[in-house]
């Protein structure tokens, strides 16, 4: 065989190799993308049982973990499986490694769930553990962002990242108000621990946005001028207004429900932001 044809044949090879890799890494960051979404909805309704004292939302709070537990099931079938070659599938030192990570932090899932359950842990260190689980996660699809060989693929997984830690902030903003809200005290580190989760979400939104394509920037200016927007904006002042509001019976659950309207919506352009992938 010709030299010159033998290094064309292998160029190819690697080419396919490469294609194959990204299609693999896309669809592990789309099914990655509803995960991280379940878990959220998941710690979300963890927060208000805790902060119920079990009162509340123990049906809501087990139908969450088991909608996460099937998708669990299903990525790691399609993308963890035992006999799979990782290294052939997904190729990237950095991405393979912050996989490992993930899948050792999910280890201790099982148990974080038994504590939520039996009420063995405060909001705050069950926030704390489904956060630094959903870290893992975004970890995952920053690197593939940031390894992707494809210019257009890339920019489309940063606005994406972006997006999807702008939603986690503002899911942390959610546990951290409900938590306040239900315990009736907002102290100076809890107000200004939402005032740099509003600040940071913006932060993350922006760089969405300069990385969106026009279709995703529209959906997101439509969010920005919708009523769910108007409705966190109206909550969060009555958060920071240190007047008896804040801490009225039903303060908790009237922001928790405010706010998961605007991650619902959130959720939306993130799906589509996915197919952009």
């Amino acid at each position: 065989m010709n030299l010159a044809l033998s290094f064309l044949l292998a160029a190819r090879r690697s080419e396919m190799q490469a294609l194959a890799q990204l299609r693999a890494t896309s669809d592990l960051v789309r099914d990655m993308s509803e995960w991280v979404h379940r878990l959220q909805r998941e710690r979300g309704a963890s927060n208000l049982y805790l902060a119920s004292r079990g009162q509340r939302f123990v049906s809501q709070r087990e139908q969450c973990v088991a909608d996460s537990q099937t998708l669990e099931q299903t990525v790691r079938a399609r993308h963890f499986a035992a006999e799979a070659d990782p290294g052939a599938t997904y190729g990237g030192m950095r991405v393979l490694s912050r996989i490992a990570q993930l899948l050792h932090a999910l280890d201790g899932l099982p148990a974080l769930r038994l504590q939520v359950a039996q009420r063995r842990i405060g909001v705050e260190e069950a926030t704390r553990g489904y956060g630094e689980l959903i870290a893992a996660m975004l970890s995952v699809v920053w690197e593939a962002a940031d390894t992707a060989a494809d210019p257009g693929v890339s920019r489309a997984l940063v606005a994406l990242f972006n997006l999807m830690r702008g939603k986690e902030l503002a899911g942390q903003e959610r546990a951290a108000g409900t938590a306040a809200c239900a315990a009736a005290c907002f102290a100076p580190a809890t107000e200004q621990r939402l005032l740099n989760l509003v600040e940071a979400q913006g932060r993350c939104f922006q760089t969405f946005a300069e990385f969106a394509d026009p279709a995703l920037q529209r959906m997101w200016q439509h969010l920005l001028d919708s009523a769910d927007t108007r409705a966190v904006e109206q909550w969060r002042s009555v958060l920071r207004d240190p007047g008896p509001a804040r801490c009225a019976p039903q303060a908790g659950e009237r922001w928790f429900e405010a706010a998961t309207r605007r991650i619902d919506a959130l959720r939306l352009i993130e799906d589509a932001a996915t197919s952009a992938v």
